[in-house]
Parts: C-alpha cells; sequence; structure tokens
C-alpha cells in the first residue's frame, strides 16, 4: 500500500532554439549550455494553496516536434528534446494539458486532465507518448525527477501565460491512494467487495477526516482502473469503485462533503505491461496493479 502524501495525515494506504544557459557566439553558432545545479528555479514565493510542478522531456525518450504544455488553458510551455520548465501551480484541480506543436490550428487547450497536488508540495511530471504517439504526462517520483532533471536544459525560448500570482479556490490537505488489490476482490466494486483490510483502513481514515486538528472543506474520491478490457467497462468500474469508497467514508462517521468521479484507464502509473509481458496474462494483472486505485483528495486547512 502506498502512504498518505499529507500535512499530517499518516496513516499507511495508500519551436526555436532552447537557452537556459545557451549563449549565440558572434558567428551565430551555439556555445555550450550548463547543467542544471540543483538550485530551485527562482519562481516567485509559492502561496498557501499552491505547489511547484517541474515538466521535463527526456532526451532522446521520443521523436516529434515541441510539446505544448497548458496549465488551466493558459499556455505555459514548449518543450523541445532534452528540456523542463516550472511553474507554480494551484494545488487543487488544475487542468494540464499537453500537445505536439503543429503549422495550423490550435489545441482545444480547455481539455485536460485534473491534476491535484498536496499544497506547499514539489512535483514531477515527465511527458511520455501513448499507444497513439500523442504526448501525455506521467508523474514520476522525487527522486526520478531530480536525477533526470539535472542532464536538462531549462526551456525558456517562449513567455509563459501562466500567472505565479493567480487566485486559487482552496488548499490541498493531503491526497492518498487506495490500491483496489488491497481493497476489494479481484473485479469487485461494490460494498460487499471491500477486505477487510480495505475496511479497516478506510475506518482509520474517517477517525482520521474526523479529529479536530483539520479544518476539512471537502473531499473528492476518485476511481482508475488498469487498461485491460473496454474503455466502457473501466469507466463504469471505476466510478462504482469511488461510489463505494464515499459510501465506506460515510458510514466510517466522514461528515465533510464528498464529491466523485470514475476516471477509467486515465492517468495510467504504469503503462507498458502490454509491451512488456505480451504472453502473459497473469503478469500482465500483476503489473498493472498499481493502476487499479482510488485517489482521496482531501481539501482543507491544517488548525
Amino acid at each position: 500500500m502506498k502512504k498518505i502524501i499529507a500535512l499530517g495525515l499518516t496513516i499507511p494506504l495508500l519551436s526555436a532554439c532552447l537557452s537556459g544557459g545557451i549563449k549565440s557566439s558572434a558567428d551565430g553558432k551555439l556555445e555550450q549550455w550548463t547543467t542544471f545545479d540543483g538550485k530551485t528555479v527562482p519562481l516567485e514565493k509559492m502561496g498557501d494553496k499552491q505547489s511547484k510542478v517541474y515538466f521535463f522531456r527526456e532526451s532522446g525518450a521520443f521523436e516529434g516536434p515541441a510539446v505544448n504544455v497548458f496549465v488551466d488553458g493558459d499556455y505555459f510551455v514548449s518543450l523541445l528534446d532534452g528540456s523542463y520548465r516550472a511553474s507554480l501551480v494551484c494545488s487543487t484541480g488544475e487542468k494540464l494539458l499537453a500537445t505536439f506543436s503543429r503549422k495550423y490550428g490550435f489545441a482545444a487547450r480547455d481539455t485536460g486532465i485534473d491534476y491535484n497536488f498536496v499544497t506547499g508540495t514539489t512535483e514531477y511530471i515527465k511527458i511520455i507518448l501513448n499507444d497513439k504517439n500523442q504526448p501525455i504526462f506521467q508523474r514520476v517520483s522525487e527522486d526520478e525527477g531530480l536525477h533526470t532533471i539535472q542532464y536538462l536544459r531549462r526551456a525558456s525560448q517562449t513567455l509563459s501565460r501562466v500567472k505565479n500570482n493567480r487566485f486559487c479556490s482552496q488548499p490541498v490537505l493531503g491526497k492518498l491512494t487506495l490500491e483496489s488489490g488491497s481493497l476489494f476482490k479481484f473485479g469487485g466494486a461494490g460494498y460487499q467487495d471491500i477486505l477487510e483490510q480495505g475496511r479497516k483502513e478506510i475506518e482509520a481514515l474517517g477517525d482520521k477526516l474526523n479529529s479536530d486538528k483539520y479544518k476539512i472543506t471537502s473531499i473528492k474520491v476518485m476511481g482508475y482502473t488498469d487498461p485491460i478490457g473496454s474503455a466502457k467497462y473501466n469507466l463504469t468500474l471505476s466510478q462504482r469503485r469511488a461510489e463505494t469508497v464515499k459510501e465506506a467514508l460515510l458510514s466510517a462517521g466522514v461528515k465533510t462533503k464528498i464529491d466523485l468521479i470514475g476516471l477509467g484507464e486515465k492517468n495510467l502509473i504504469v503503462r507498458d505491461c502490454a509491451k512488456q509481458f505480451p504472453k502473459s496474462k497473469k503478469q500482465r494483472i500483476a503489473c498493472n496493479q498499481p493502476n487499479r486505485r482510488v485517489e482521496v483528495v482531501v481539501y482543507g486547512y491544517n488548525k
């Protein structure tokens, strides 16, 4: 099981040249650039409802033009091969979108995937390609992010339209992940399918959420599945699991407003299980375990 990434919650559960140091010599050739030195990006002071996010594209990871990144509909950066850039984002419900640059037309920038970040934290998002060779986001650990970024160039060839001091609605107090393998019987989604260990963990979470230490304003439950099966089936299954976790939290005495959504096979944590194990269904199921999960995002404050 993964652990809560939270403030105080600790129960186990869960297309131009890059600059960033590049200078042009008198004859127009590019001089050698310096690598990331491990220091924090000089952004404005992080607000009490914000997080810092590094977006990066590894060197040689895939071919293609610059990847444009949009944050809540606003243009942020165009990442060429081997580049990164960081931004302050609202910790609650930012809609992130990645698209390839193209000659004609613009991306539907009001689309994208909602991401939640724990207030005050620094997170890392890698640009990868999906099975249709389109750019998508993959969250990675701090260790992987820091290690990779030190060999990349900071992208500064375009002007970001994301305002670091924009209004953010509410802070994220904590975020946790319930892995479905420890929460439900395999293939199950109903209240009767919750395993004993899962019930204990939800009850313990309920006790934490009802603590006087926190001022909790709302809770969001998000269900996810692995990519095995049809998209329609997975969407329905993820919705049912989110509904069941909400029901279990209410049964545990949580009185805060709880919203829920099923996202099916979106936001996969592990994306290449079919490629790794093309001949073994059993190994594919085991490989996809991290993708079968329910995430609980808690909005509020420490008292």
